[in-house]
């Protein structure tokens, strides 16, 4: 019976171990930012293609005289305000997430070496 708790107790401890031990990582904070930044993304790009779709829906029915011009100006106009708005945080999103470039060589170039003979 003691062995029976004692491989519980066992299984429980290696259980709980696998499940703590990537939260003290030294690159989970890191890691999570990144799994956020992503999740961001795809949040931003799914916002875009509605509203995107949305647009050509509008068009469609504007073609197709199922609503008048005054409404389709309306709703153009608050659909396009929201997809440049989508669009800009996306730009935005993606230039922080870009790598910065490193500080640059100061100084002049270093002249070839010329070959002995």
């Amino acid at each position: 019976m003691s062995g029976g708790i004692f491989a519980s107790m066992l299984l429980g401890t290696v259980a709980l171990a696998f499940v703590l031990v990537p939260l003290f990582r030294k690159d989970a904070a890191r890691a999570e930012r990144l799994a956020a930044a992503t999740s961001a993304r795809q949040e931003l790009m799914s916002q875009r293609e509605m509203v995107l779709a949305a647009l050509k829906d509008l068009e469609d029915d504007r073609a197709t005289d199922k609503i008048d011009d005054q409404d389709y100006a309306q709703l153009h106009a608050r659909l396009s305000s929201r997809a440049v708005e989508v669009m800009k945080r996306l730009d935005a999103l993606e230039a922080k997430a870009a790598p910065q470039p490193g500080p640059q060589a100061v100084g002049r170039p270093r002249p070839a070496r010329r070959r002995r003979r």
